[in-house]
């Protein structure tokens, strides 16, 4: 059965319970009804005065507009953090999420075997009721992906001595930034990640990306060029069109480009809700949109091109006011 769960980070901006409270606020305007969610809070800063805790708000707003959610842990989890994901898990019928590795370190089975006890007696860990996150961050090259296929081998074997709920490895390929790619043509950059599930596959692990984003935490940009990131089965083609002096906006000649190209599927507009807007604006129709509209247009698109793919879908969204 197909299986689709976005991790969603909560991003710093202010105060921890601000921004709890907010983040709860944008994922119950936005979110579909039926769809469950993780959340990871492991970058907002540890509270030590008062009686609130920003997973246990989000826990009980979620719970509040009826909207399931699995808290997300780590190894190096502080106890009082483990109370509060025991306290989210036990709200929400009792579903979490171990996930290790991180962008500083890769996911180690030795670390994560010794840790299990605690982890159970502290955040009530029931591997039976737990997806187990293999993490490796970023994978760019060839370089990288021989590095990361042992430890994926590695950390596979010991967790399938567990019966865990499921297990999944995400990477990402996307670079940190395309300002410096060219303009006016079609670049292509290689899906490491998609190359790193295909050599690992016969584990039987599931398949889980960054979607069309960077994994590291992207910095505000104002007023970003017209861009695309569009995905095809082994590359993602970004298309970067500089605004000119004409009245036609640039993102229109962008998606006529696109239109026209080897990579736009046969289905075309009809392969997702992202390619009919991107074809709507090839045919001058509509606005340019904007950055926000860009991204969910090609993640769009990516979700459709791996439809037939069991999958955890992280996802990190701003969600800073």
């Amino acid at each position: 059965m197909r299986q689709v769960l976005p991790i969603f980070e909560v991003v710093p901006a202010t105060d921890p319970i601000k921004d709890a409270y907010r983040f709860g606020e944008k994922i119950h305007e936005s979110l579909p009804a039926d769809l469950a969610i993780a959340v990871d809070v492991r970058h907002l800063v540890d509270r030590t005065e008062g009686v609130r805790r920003p997973m246990r708000d989000i826990a009980n707003d979620l719970a509040a507009w009826m909207i399931p959610m699995l808290p997300v842990m780590h190894l190096y989890d502080s106890p009082a953090r483990l109370a509060n994901v025991r306290y989210a898990t036990d709200l929400h019928g009792g579903h979490t999420i171990l996930r290790l590795g991180s962008d500083t370190r890769d996911p180690d089975d030795a670390e994560a075997d010794d840790a299990l006890d605690r982890l159970g007696d502290q955040a009530g860990l029931a591997i039976e009721r737990c997806h187990l996150v293999l993490d490796v961050f970023e994978v760019r090259s060839e370089r990288d992906l021989t590095r990361v296929e042992p430890v994926v081998r590695k950390c596979a074997s010991w967790a399938q001595r567990y019966p865990w709920n499921s297990i999944a490895v995400p990477a990402a390929a996307m670079p940190e930034s395309i300002s410096r790619l060219p303009v006016n043509t079609p670049t292509s950059v290689q899906r490491s990640d998609w190359l790193l599930w295909k050599r690992v596959a016969d584990l039987s692990v599931q398949y889980a990306d960054y979607g069309i984003a960077h994994p590291g935490m992207a910095a505000a940009s104002w007023r970003p060029m017209p861009s695309l990131r569009y995905t095809d089965d082994e590359a993602w083609w970004i298309y970067r069109w500089p605004q000119g002096a004409i009245d036609r906006p640039a993102m229109h000649d962008l998606c006529e480009t696109l239109v026209a190209s080897d990579h736009w599927p046969a289905a075309g507009r009809d392969f997702s809700w992202g390619d009919d807007q991107i074809a709507a604006r090839a045919a001058g129709l509509h606005g340019p949109g904007n950055a926000t509209n860009w991204r969910a247009w090609a993640t769009s698109h990516h979700r459709a091109r791996r439809r037939s793919t069991d999958e955890v879908w992280l996802h990190r969204p701003r969600f800073q006011l």
